[in-house]
């Protein structure tokens, strides 16, 4: 398991290696932290799968984890038009979502993204797994264990 550590905070967010995948992009700024994962001889620009960790500071103590994807949603009309959500579950302090785009505007390609937030203490920590392209069944089964075994540590 990899550990990424908040900043000032006592909260980690766990999750599995990832073999083949590189980073593509990592930032941290004001505690906020963002981190894209690719395939290798990918980039951030073009892929075909991607995993992306990111930590939104304070987040946590104005909205729950059902709330946070709430906001995502709202935002994804204006980003893909025709965005819907497959499904939208809540376990616990968590919630987990499926979200179809059938043609995202500034690629000309289909993307589906699964989605999990995990309020921590003060900070919301999301992990993502997105394809760009209609996901078979393997790789929703492979979208689903990864997230699945994605956890905050106190």
């Amino acid at each position: 398991m990899i550990l990424i550590v908040a900043a000032l905070a006592l909260e980690a967010l766990a999750r599995p290696p990832v073999s083949g995948f590189v980073t593509g992009y990592e930032a941290a700024k004001g505690g906020s932290y963002m981190l894209e994962q690719v395939p290798a001889g990918e980039t951030v620009d073009r892929w075909t799968r991607m995993i992306t960790t990111q930590r939104f500071a304070k987040v946590a103590r104005a909205t729950d984890a059902n709330g946070f994807l709430q906001r995502m949603i709202d935002n994804l009309q204006g980003a893909c038009p025709g965005a819907r959500v497959s499904y939208r579950r809540v376990a616990g302090k968590t919630a987990q979502m499926r979200v179809d785009c059938p043609l995202n505007p500034s690629t000309g390609l289909p993307e589906t993204f699964f989605a999990k937030a995990l309020p921590g203490s003060s900070d919301m920590h999301v992990a993502q797994v997105a394809f760009r392209r209609h996901p078979t069944a393997s790789d929703i089964a492979w979208a689903e264990k990864y997230l699945g075994s994605v956890s905050l540590k106190p």
